[in-house]
């Protein structure tokens, strides 16, 4: 593996505090950790040799490999017996990315080393770097994955509140939309519904995940770390159910915005109707006049005109007030 591929590598203590590893001493084996410390390196998973440092230097069967160092892996946790591998998504907040372009984050973890594996930078990750600058790391490996894993659920939170702010002010616009305005909202919900769609097609996934770490972990370091690995999986839960309740609302205003738009559309045509009743009558009487054969009544006269006038204008009087008294205007 070159050396671009490790992005940082540190053996952290059991007190929160953490010194760093240099790659010269990961290239070629594994440092042991000192007693009630972990390893933790952390690697691009789309740099030159990961797949086969995984393999050659840390011991992981290629299959495992495959699932931590490829392409399209979705969230999941196997576990093994020397260890157990953990894919899950986190938003993307790096500058001109879509947040719903969610990050894969895979962990690798053994009973004194985490390794972790991203293809883009994560502020999770940053988080973890600066608690270790401040000698207040997380103190055990399990202790390191539920961090990541929250500080994770933590930023997607974040995001879920901007939407919801967002769905409500459609909600709210679709109230006083004027007429014929409708599309642009529309498309304003559509757009909204297609970023909730893909998070949510990534969080599924992810709840399940969790659900089966909580459930199928053989052990943990501390009661405490289970019941946090728990309400995060609760608390995933909600989010996928948040989803669903978003994409149902803003399917409600999408349909609300149609029920208008099939309203203006048939109160348009309503109006040509009518319209076209009033004109109907009156194009018969002139088109049946204007046929050039002989016997046109008063053709001849100079006041035929007039009275052909007068008479389609009485005709219109008597038709608007036959339509005001049947109420179809």
């Amino acid at each position: 593996m070159s050396k671009p591929a490790l992005i940082n590598a540190f053996e952290i203590s059991h007190t929160g505090t953490a010194k760093p590893v240099e790659w010269a001493n990961l290239q070629d084996s594994l440092p042991t950790p000192d007693e009630n410390a972990y390893l933790w390196v952390h690697l691009d998973w789309m740099g030159d040799g990961v797949r086969d440092w995984l393999i050659n230097i840390v011991g992981i069967d290629p299959t495992i490999a495959d699932t931590l160092a490829t392409r399209g892996t979705r969230p999941a946790v196997f576990f093994y017996d020397p260890g157990y591998s953990l894919n899950l998504r986190g938003v993307n907040l790096n500058a001109e990315n879509d947040p719903a372009d969610m990050i894969s984050v895979r962990f690798w973890v053994t009973a004194n080393m985490v390794i972790t594996l991203r293809n883009q930078s994560l502020k999770a990750f940053d988080d973890i770097r600066a608690a270790i600058a401040e000698n207040n790391a997380p103190r055990s490996i399990d202790d390191f994955v539920l961090t990541v894993a929250e500080r994770l659920v933590f930023r997607l939170e974040n995001l879920v509140r901007g939407i919801e702010e967002d769905v409500d002010a459609v909600e709210d616009d679709q109230e006083t939309v004027a007429e014929g305005k409708t599309l642009p909202l529309r498309r304003r919900g559509s757009d909204i519904r297609n970023t909730v769609s893909r998070l949510r097609r990534h969080m599924a996934p992810q709840r399940d995940a969790l659900s089966n770490y909580v459930e199928q972990k053989p052990a943990w370091s501390d009661k405490r770390f289970k019941r946090r690995a728990r309400a995060l999986t609760d608390k995933t839960v909600r989010l996928v159910e948040e989803f669903d309740s978003l994409r149902e609302r803003l399917q409600i205003v999408n349909e609300n915005l149609m029920a208008i738009e099939t309203e203006q559309m048939n109160r348009t045509m309503y109006w040509l109707t009518v319209i076209a009743g009033l004109f109907l009558p009156i194009s018969f009487v002139t088109g049946l006049l204007g046929i050039n054969v002989g016997g046109i009544p008063a053709a001849d006269s100079p006041f035929g005109f007039i009275g052909v006038v007068v008479l389609l204008a009485a005709f219109t009087a008597f038709e608007i007030w036959l339509f005001r008294k049947m109420r179809l205007i």
